[in-house]
């Protein structure tokens, strides 16, 4: 499979950087000289210095054989002439392009007439990601299936919790119709797909998987800090991010508050928005912060160009009373980096956009693909065939791969969390986990078994 991935900025770096590791055969166009270097250095691809709307470029990229052309730079325009070009000179049998002009983004007849596969937004991605979060107090992360009626929800295991020192099969056996499963956990730096044997430690970040209400009722009981919906919310950083993510705020009654370093910036948010108070000021801004209570805030939210500031600024938050704070950082290899130091919760834009993608990337009747800590496992959604072995046996006859845990299934708009005695019907949406090292084997399956080949 040759994918063509223009433009090498954070997005486009790290859609590379995954896609190599998968030992695809991978080829990275960009005009900045600086930033096609890193990739040559950093990276196992090939190289073309110049621009994706190039004609000539891409036929040097080889673009009459690629499968998949993916345009992500900065530039919308860029992205869509450059999927444009792609398709007038060679039929690419998928075309992805990263659009953030929400005009643009959601333009289907556009989309159509340039024959674009997927649309990117990644900011819009952003903020629904934050909405989600936000919904579930103590989780830190939200991840959607099934067309958001199925949700995996991460808490972490503090010291004294409940679940600390429990089996998955007691938790099971004294819970018998709780409509939930624990799909992986987090531990030491390892990802694990567990087993009802396998006992929850304190420390462990867990991944829940379920029906979306219950999903919100588990870790709100489970939490046992405030467990309401924040109503008092700090943004820092007026960007397109930040002003997107205030305006669906006022539209769910939240008045945000926002810190902006630019006095023309601040200008455009205060008579853009309704209800939101517009605040100048910048990364030395404490005694600002004390002045506007953030001590008071439910949730303080660092969204500047800046990820290492938007890390400084959330512990600053966090050190001044802040209940839950969090950073938008586009290196997924500083997420685990800023866990550690306290930060609640990671957004990463460049690993939002490589899930969207992925999607692509994946064998099968995928619909859904979502990454999880450190890329050591992937929550999968795929459609069960007619074709399929999997059909009309229980699960506990199928032999998975080691490694993958079928989570929940979408049968008729309802969602059941299957057992051992449970059966996949043909055109079931079915929701799994799987290790990283199970993904060849799960591929083989998918593609083979479910749509039949």
């Amino acid at each position: 499979m040759s994918i063509i991935i223009i433009g090498a900025g954070e997005v486009g770096y790290n859609v590379a950087r995954k896609l190599s590791q998968e030992r695809k055969d991978i080829i990275v166009i960009e005009k900045d000289e600086e930033r096609i270097e890193r990739v040559a250095q950093s990276l196992d691809v090939k190289t073309i210095h110049g621009s994706g709307s190039s004609i000539s470029v891409l036929k040097r990229a080889g673009i009459d054989k690629a499968s998949i052309v993916i345009s992500a730079t900065n530039s919308d325009e860029v992205n869509m002439v450059a999927c444009l070009v792609a398709g007038v000179q060679s039929i690419v049998p998928v075309k992805i392009a990263r659009i953030r002009d929400p005009e643009y983004a959601t333009n289907e007849q556009m989309r159509e007439k340039l024959q674009i596969d997927l649309v990117i937004n990644t900011d819009q991605e952003m903020v629904n990601t934050i909405l989600r979060i936000l919904e579930i107090p103590g989780a830190r992360e939200v991840m959607e299936f099934a067309e958001g009626r199925i949700r995996v929800a991460s808490l972490f295991i503090e010291e004294g919790s409940s679940l600390a020192g429990r089996s998955l099969q007691e938790i099971g056996e004294e819970f018998p119709d709780l409509k939930v499963v624990i799909a992986a956990i987090y531990r030491d730096h390892r990802v694990l797909i567990p087993r009802g044997k396998d006992i929850i430690k304190e420390r462990d970040l867990i991944y829940i998987l379920g029906e979306a209400s219950t999903i919100s009722q588990i870790i709100s009981s489970l939490n046992r800090e405030e467990t309401s919906p924040p109503g008092k919310v700090m943004i820092f950083g007026g960007g397109h991010v930040g002003f997107l993510l205030a305006k669906a705020l006022e539209s769910r009654g939240i008045a945000p508050k926002i810190i902006e370093p630019q006095m023309e910036r601040c200008q455009f948010l205060a008579s853009a928005l309704d209800k939101s108070i517009v605040l100048k000021g910048d990364f030395t801004s404490h005694d600002l912060l004390e002045e506007e209570h953030i001590r008071d805030m439910d949730a303080f939210i660092a969204l500047t160009e800046d990820e290492e500031k938007n890390i400084l600024l959330a512990l600053l938050a966090k050190t001044m009373g802040a209940k839950r704070v969090m950073a938008s950082i586009n290196r997924v290899a500083f997420a685990p980096l800023a866990y550690q130091t306290g930060v609640d919760v990671v957004i990463s834009p460049s690993l939002l956009a490589v899930n969207r993608i992925l999607q692509y990337i994946r064998r099968g009747k995928i619909l859904n693909v979502a990454i999880l800590p450190e890329e050591q496992a992937e929550v999968i959604e795929t459609v069960a065939m007619e074709t399929s072995d999997l059909i009309e046996r229980p699960l506990r006859e199928l032999r998975l791969p080691p490694g993958v845990l079928i989570g929940a299934i979408l049968r008729d708009e309802q969602v059941l969390i299957p057992r051992g005695d449970s059966v996949i019907h043909p055109g079931d949406k079915v929701t799994l986990v799987t290790s990283t090292a199970a993904i060849p084997q799960l591929e083989k399956l998918l593609m083979v078994k479910l749509e039949y080949w």
